[in-house]
């Protein structure tokens, strides 16, 4: 058997990578252990939005230029009709009507996306900040920039106050908040997907008046969100006005991805272990399941207390009755089952005591969703694992004799996933399969670490 304590730390370092583990058809680039942001990037390279740079590799912290951002999205507003424009003259003494963004270029200059750098020059390959980014976004939801004055001296504060209000949120995920500083290619995807789920806003027809013998432009009001009635278009979000800050009766909200990018879909859901998720699909064909980030209050490795977690919560919503509480053990939230190491009154201020079994190998999150007023707590253990076997070619599997990392008085590892009878069994045999890991090394007795929920291993590292 391996030391224990380089096991535990082996243990620590799976823990920390399943935090926000995602079942995924991600692309396969060389590079791909250097995206922070793989959601956005699966999502925005399976919809054909954004892709590799050349050599199977995305890049993920090459900065992103300007032509690209301009390619980028107009691409999101017309999908694979962007490849059919095509132009006569460039507004860009910079960009040649034969470079390969030209066209993307002067449908955004078009559309007020995008403007020049006022010497009649774009600079096409010059690097974009986030708030320059953010602004380009802005636009292409429907915010304009005249009215919202993303223009003139204070643009970028106006830029920012816009993309942080809590009906657009394109920061949303970002382990920094962008700025005046240069944009990455996976910043940008994850600020482009956030765009995607935003609504569209539009504005009340204006109307010229002259004013004593002068033309003065009449404004109808500010954005206001577009609607639609139609329940079977919500591919993206389902919210009505009466969830959004409008205080007005109406339809759905119309986001940008509901209307330009009609094949992609988002679906709600819980994982495989109790965690709020989702499921991003393209044309019908499922990119991957990722958990959701947004209501995740807390996470922990080590040993968890009730008390610990009343903290995280909040006493108001501990004693708020209108809330559910959820407690998931390695995806099982049957409470008889889970009752001997784990329930929601166990969730209280004067608990000191360890819940759950938690500890060291052990990740404990905590979600809270304030809609839907839903509390879920998930425990995911780590166990050790244990081929019984070389890799069958023919059968392309393995199976594992899966034990747990904790040891007993006797120096065994005997605690079983999904094993809560106090049988006698020191461990669970699993088979996994060469089409959801890589196993092809493996030999008999080689040890693995695990995470099983639904009586199947998840994660093998």
């Amino acid at each position: 058997m391996r030391n224990l304590k380089k096991v535990l730390a082996l243990v620590l370092a799976l823990v920390m990578s399943l935090s926000l583990v995602t079942i995924a058809n991600a692309a396969d680039f060389s590079d791909n252990a250097d995206i922070d942001y793989s959601e956005a990037v699966d999502v925005m390279v399976a919809a054909g939005i954004i892709d590799g740079v050349g050599n199977n590799s995305f890049d993920p912290n090459g900065t992103l230029t300007r032509e690209q951002a301009a390619k980028l999205i107009t691409y999101m507003l017309l999908g694979e009709n962007s490849e059919k424009l095509g132009i006569e003259s460039s507004s860009f003494k910079d960009v040649a009507v034969t470079r390969w963004s030209a066209p993307a270029i002067e449908y955004c200059a078009s559309l007020g996306i995008i403007d020049g750098a006022g010497d009649g020059n774009f600079y096409p390959a010059g690097k974009l900040t986030g708030y320059a980014f953010a602004k380009m976004l802005l636009t292409a939801i429907g915010y304009d920039s005249q009215i919202e004055k993303f223009v003139g001296a204070s643009w970028t504060i106006n830029v920012a106050t816009k993309a942080l209000s809590e009906d657009v949120r394109l920061d949303a995920g970002l382990e920094k908040m962008f700025g005046s500083a240069e944009i990455s290619r996976q910043e940008a995807a994850q600020m482009a997907l956030n765009a995607i789920k935003a609504p569209l806003v539009e504005y009340d027809t204006t109307n010229n008046v002259v004013v004593n013998g002068v033309e003065v432009q009449i404004n109808g009001g500010g954005a206001k969100f577009v609607t639609t009635t139609i329940a079977k278009q919500q591919n993206i979000s389902d919210r009505r006005l009466t969830n959004t800050n409008e205080n007005i009766q109406g339809g759905y909200t119309v986001e940008f991805g509901e209307r330009y990018l009609p094949k992609l879909e988002l679906k709600k859901s819980v994982d495989v272990f109790g965690r709020p998720s989702y499921t991003w699909f393209y044309d019908k064909e499922e990119i991957g399941t990722y958990v959701d980030v947004e209501t995740l209050y807390a996470e922990f490795t080590t040993e968890v207390t009730g008390k610990d977690l009343y903290d995280v919560i909040g006493k108001s919503i501990m004693d708020d009755d209108d809330y559910k509480f959820i407690v998931t053990i390695d995806g099982i939230d049957d409470p008889t089952v889970n009752k001997a190491l784990f329930d929601e009154t166990a969730m209280n201020k004067n608990n000191k005591k360890g819940v759950g079994d938690t500890g060291n190998g052990t990740l404990t999150q905590v979600f809270v969703d304030s809609e839907k007023e839903v509390v879920r707590v998930a425990i995911i253990n780590t166990y050790l694992a244990r081929a019984k076997g070389d890799y069958s070619e023919k059968k392309d599997e393995v199976t594992f004799n899966v034990y747990a990392i904790d040891k007993d008085k006797n120096d065994n590892y005997v605690k079983v996933p999904d094993n809560r009878d106090n049988s006698d069994d020191d461990s669970k045999a699993l088979t996994v399969s060469g089409e959801d890991f890589y196993i092809a090394d493996v030999k008999e007795d080689d040890a693995y670490l695990v995470t099983v929920a639904e009586g199947a291993i998840q994660t093998l590292a």
